[in-house]
């Protein structure tokens, strides 16, 4: 049976219990965040955002990962309120978590993907190859809304929210909506397709080899006209349900030729 993406699976990072996050003591001079693994001074990072009362959006790589993409995580990706932002980056920071500029490099590569994000520091190394993030955005960039999450975050026994995580048809509308604002020939556009094409393909189509070519036999082994077809209609599905904005409904189709091959992910509208 195919796995539905109308639902996306447990956490990829599951947050330990707020008790067990906060046995670690900033104040000791000793110690650092920095000494631990990134998911560890994450979870942590995360509690302490929490607990502070920040509500935290799942984005980028964290919820790629979570939508079967077999990603590695190296920016852990969150979408805070706008006016919560520079309040969150403050906590980060009073955690021992600096934050670092993107170099002229990722820039050019990554466009406003790194200029409208918040890179805090989780590793001790800082060099380009090895240095991980936390990185928050905000909620205007990224165009996602309370009314677009799988559910209402429920406080725990503790009274602390979890993370909330967007439900799978606003993942794609938000990648969307935000390639119409970007030229052509563009690397933030550029970067956003690409993850537009990985989630069609690993999470939409169910295709955990990745690309198959349709002249080859593991196109009928793998039974991608099969999952083609459930894709579309699971696309068709979010449309009924209302998932949609208004004047967005045009969404469901786009994805549904992306889907097919019928569309090109080029050829989306773009500002001049």
């Amino acid at each position: 049976m195919l796995h539905s993406p109308s639902r996306l699976d447990t956490p990829a990072y599951p947050l330990s219990s707020p008790i067990e996050c906060r046995t670690f003591d900033e104040k000791q001079p000793s110690k650092s965040l920095l000494d631990l693994l990134p998911e560890e001074v994450v979870e942590i990072a995360l509690q302490r955002l929490l607990h502070a009362g920040v509500e935290l959006i799942e984005w980028r790589a964290p919820l790629y990962r979570r939508m079967k993409v077999p990603i590695m995580v190296k920016n852990y990706a969150y979408v805070v309120q706008d006016d919560d932002l520079e309040g969150a980056s403050d906590i980060l920071t009073s955690l021992g978590l600096p934050v670092l500029q993107p170099s002229k490099l990722l820039l050019r590569a990554e466009g406003d993907l790194q200029a409208k994000g918040r890179f805090h520091q989780v590793t001790r190394t800082t060099k380009p190859a090895w240095v991980q993030h936390l990185v928050l955005y905000p909620q205007s960039f990224v165009s996602i809304n309370p009314a677009e999450l799988i559910e209402p975050p429920q406080p725990d026994s503790s009274g602390l929210r979890s993370v909330s995580i967007p439900r799978p048809s606003s993942v794609y509308a938000s990648i969307l909506r935000l390639m119409l604002k970007y030229p052509r020939c563009c690397s933030t556009r550029t970067a956003l397709g690409s993850d537009l094409s990985e989630l069609i393909g690993y999470h939409l189509c169910d295709i955990i080899q990745g690309y198959v070519d349709a002249d080859d036999e593991s196109w009928e082994e793998a039974r991608v006209n099969e999952r083609i077809e459930e894709a579309v209609q699971t696309v068709r599905r979010w449309g009924w349900d209302g998932e949609w904005r208004e004047g967005e409904e045009w969404m469901g189709d786009a994805l549904a030729a992306f889907v097919r091959g019928s569309g090109d992910i080029d050829f989306l509208p773009w500002q001049s």
